[in-house]
């Protein structure tokens, strides 16, 4: 269908996987920040704060690069504007890597209850999932090329975005238990520390909705 543009110029998908690669290895960093922070380790979280604020400014640099080369010539194998959203939604993981450890160390001495640890981690374990699904399915954007965007990759492709949303809907669930259990524990937590939890619970399960995005405006490609 749209096989004429390797002929005509170079792909653009090869350096917008390097940018979903380096969205991804910034949030990868989170288990091992919140490590860290509920063990207290004062020191190594704000070595590993540090080193994802240094890895999203290395994703934006990426990310401004193909937006200053991606072509506007017509021969693109798919829409100008799909390419540019496509990237914002794998930008938006790196993104969320920065305000999560950001909102953990706004308030000294922030603490959980040690029964809810594993309650979170598992929000963060399964939203990285979902986002390692996405990188996948990026991942195959050449073979899709290479398949005119048809045939047995597209249906491959089809069923790794339906795994996304799946995963994205347990997060949700997850999400959601963990939230009521916080908002029971407000006075042992207390009102700002709650605040923060919550709001660093909101953007964990926002890198799932991201990952969703990203599989969906691929569906979106294969569709166009």
């Amino acid at each position: 269908m749209r096989n004429f543009f390797p002929i005509l110029g170079k792909s653009p998908f090869g350096p917008i996987q390097a940018h979903m690669n380096k969205a991804y290895e910034t949030a990868m960093v989170l288990p091992s920040f919140f490590d860290a922070f509920l063990g207290k380790n004062v020191e190594k979280t704000s070595e590993i704060r540090k080193a994802i604020l240094l890895m999203e400014h290395e994703a934006d640099l990426l990310k401004n690069d193909i937006r200053d080369n991606l072509p506007k010539s017509m021969f693109l194998p798919v829409d100008r504007r799909d390419l540019l959203s496509l990237l914002h939604h794998q930008d938006a993981i790196a993104d969320l890597a920065e305000d999560i450890v950001i909102v953990a160390t706004l308030q000294d001495n922030l603490t959980l209850p040690d029964d809810l640890h594993a309650p979170f981690l598992e929000v963060v374990d399964l939203s990285l999932k979902t986002c390692k699904k996405a990188k996948k399915t990026v991942g195959e954007m050449q073979n899709l090329l290479a398949s005119s965007f048809g045939g047995d990759e597209a249906t491959t492709v089809l069923g790794m975005i339906d795994s996304i949303g799946k995963a994205e809907y347990q997060v949700d669930k997850l999400v959601y238990a963990l939230a009521k259990d916080l908002y029971r524990r407000e006075e042992e937590i207390g009102v700002t520390s709650l605040l923060l939890w919550q709001k660093m619970l909101q953007l964990v399960g926002r890198l799932a909705n991201s990952a969703e995005s990203i599989g969906d405006h691929l569906r979106l490609m294969l569709y166009s």
